[in-house]
């Protein structure tokens, strides 16, 4: 049995102490990260060592991603899947054999001016994303992929093969966006602080048929405007 998490940790938003806390004892064996910034890489770095000895992380901020590995991390690369926010792609050594870990971050659906061209990028992001999972391998995809059930993209990953972990095996709704607003919370102002309910389902854990998914559920917040969203996944090969 294999746990994984995704988390959009909000370009600093959450805490790096308690991001570290949260990952510590979120049980998880492998973490896709998105947004992650520089002092939340860094204290993952020097804190979480122990328990997630493999790790890559490019803490870019919007663009930055990561992966921790309790199981050997290799042939990680950077994937130009979108000009300037590239995909995280990894392979894991795990004891019940290797798998394909992409985290992955397609911006949102846009409005107004450049509203063709920013989605067009973003299409095209979303097919070659399906392009990197659809290799027969096992994979699994970590992603806050910006769009909810009933969106078009969504549909093209269910059509490509992959399953949504929460969908078949998570309680509730699994809503994870947003726990706060992120602009003036990354201003530090005080509407920045007020806790809001989540009203949306944006961060998923998505398998390929390698798996089945026992258990998913929605983990701890650690000061982000997205919630993390774990899966105990069986390899059923």
């Amino acid at each position: 049995m294999l746990t994984v998490m995704t988390y959009n940790v909000g370009d600093g938003l959450a805490d790096p102490e308690q991001l570290v806390e949260v990952l510590r004892t979120s049980t998880a064996d492998i973490v896709g990260i998105q947004e992650l910034a520089p002092s939340q890489a860094e204290a993952i770095a020097q804190e979480l060592d122990s328990e997630y000895p493999h790790q890559v992380l490019h803490p870019d901020g919007i663009p930055g991603k990561g992966i921790l590995s309790r199981y050997p991390l290799i042939e990680t690369t950077q994937l130009e899947h979108h000009p300037g926010r590239p995909d995280l792609q990894g392979r894991v050594e795990t004891p019940e054999g290797d798998l394909n870990v992409l985290v992955a971050h397609p911006p949102p659906p846009r409005f107004g001016r450049n509203r063709l061209q920013r989605d067009a990028l973003s299409n095209a992001q979303i097919r070659q994303i399906i392009n990197a999972v659809s290799t027969g391998d096992p994979v699994v995809l970590l992603t806050d992929f910006n769009r909810v059930s009933w969106h078009a993209a969504y549909r093209q990953l269910s059509s490509a093969g992959l399953i949504d972990a929460y969908a078949v095996s998570g309680p509730g709704l699994g809503l994870t966006l947003p726990t706060r607003l992120a602009h003036p919370a990354s201003r530090n102002t005080p509407l920045g602080k007020v806790p809001l309910p989540p009203i949306l389902r944006v961060d998923y854990v998505w398998h390929t048929r390698h798996f089945r998914a026992r258990e998913s559920w929605v983990g701890k917040h650690a000061g982000s405007d997205h919630l993390p969203v774990l899966a105990r996944l069986e390899r059923v090969e």
